[in-house]
């Protein structure tokens, strides 16, 4: 027997497992809808992985430990059209309907690789997500797909993350985007995003957490083998920095600091070579690369830091110095706020000679 009255409760959800067990036994009470959005040229794994999750919560657990199956979300894989659509991998992805023909609770947006081709092919999709929103679904953008929401307006002034690889493009695009680019996830206003590909199963998650609880959530933690700790993607970036903003003047300083940068700069010094004061400076220096000065010379050079503990066995004392600092601690502060990990935790993760 497979039940299927779980928690839709208007705006108020179910917060622990006393309450799953209450909503069970009224039938007025139903599953969560999900669709997921399929469109050409996605990330197949981000369209799969979440229905996967979806239509496994409430199953694998229980049938494991021989108890019942309870149904706690129906999910359907939705098109622009209704048609198939081809994958990133050549996958070709058959939905079950439309967008027009399905009525979500929640929406997942999935992750694109030609971001050009995404954001001028897919009008009817962002009109649609609008309209979603304005009626109370939540909508949860896998990876690169939070620029589908930042299209349709829906991010400005507000907190989003997205990979870390796309950063500097999202920027540029989006500017009034409140970015996080350490957070794997990011919430606001019912607007959900999530920082790599294969984060479809961490926001899957945090999902199943928000409308069920942290039982359910754990019991599917538990399923797939996903560690539910991680909560930012800042040790896996790499920091390039933004260089295509235009400002002649200030990209001559970035490759200055990015080719000098055990160099301790004297700000004042640097603005006046370049025929600016130093709040002139800095006011450029951000609005064109995201970063102050400061910010940005530490982010090489951590950047450079991360590389000799990936590539070798250098002391982290000896690293400290090599990439600039005199200040054994202060440098492992830095570390950890750029990375989230200590020196000694990065290396034992990412080392080559592990």
């Amino acid at each position: 027997m497979v039940y299927y009255g779980t928690a839709f409760i208007n705006d108020s959800v179910c917060r622990d497992i006393k309450q799953v067990d209450i909503v069970m036994q009224d039938k007025n009470f139903r599953p969560y809808r999900v669709a997921v959005l399929a469109l050409e040229d996605s990330v197949a794994t981000t369209i799969t992985g979440p229905q996967d999750v979806f239509s496994m919560t409430g199953m694998l657990y229980e049938m494991s430990r021989g108890e019942e199956p309870i149904r706690y979300f129906t999910v359907q894989i939705v098109t622009p059209d209704g048609r198939p659509v081809l994958c990133y991998n050549d996958l070709l992805i058959t939905p079950h309907c439309s967008i027009q023909e399905c009525n979500p609770d929640i929406v997942l947006v999935p992750g694109i690789l030609n971001i050009e081709a995404a954001l001028g092919s897919n009008e009817k999709v962002v009109d649609w997500l609008q309209l979603q929103h304005s009626r109370g679904c939540i909508l949860s953008a896998i990876c690169s797909g939070s620029l589908l929401l930042a299209a349709a307006g829906l991010l400005d002034g507000r907190d989003a993350t997205t990979h870390w690889a796309m950063i500097n493009e999202f920027r540029k695009r989006f500017p009034r985007v409140l970015l996080k680019p350490d957070e794997l996830i990011t919430e606001d206003s019912n607007l959900i995003c999530s920082g790599s590909y294969n984060s479809f199963l961490d926001v899957s998650l945090y999902l199943i957490k928000k409308l069920y609880g942290p039982t359910i959530a754990l019991q599917c933690s538990k399923v797939f083998l996903h560690d539910p700790d991680q909560r930012s993607q800042a040790p896996y970036s790499l920091f390039s920095g933004a260089h295509e903003h235009g400002d002649k003047q200030i990209l001559r300083i970035q490759q200055i600091m990015e080719e000098q940068y055990t160099k301790n700069f004297d700000y004042n010094t640097l603005a006046r070579k370049y025929g600016m004061g130093r709040r002139t400076l800095e006011r450029h220096f951000k609005k064109a690369t995201g970063e102050t000065p400061l910010a940005y010379l530490q982010r090489v050079r951590i950047e450079h830091a991360k590389q000799l503990l990936e590539s070798g066995n250098t002391s982290i004392d000896e690293i400290c110095s090599q990439v600039g600092y005199m200040d054994n601690s202060f440098f492992r502060k830095l570390f950890i706020k750029y990375t989230s990990l200590r020196p000694s935790e990065y290396r034992a993760r990412f080392s080559c000679n592990n």
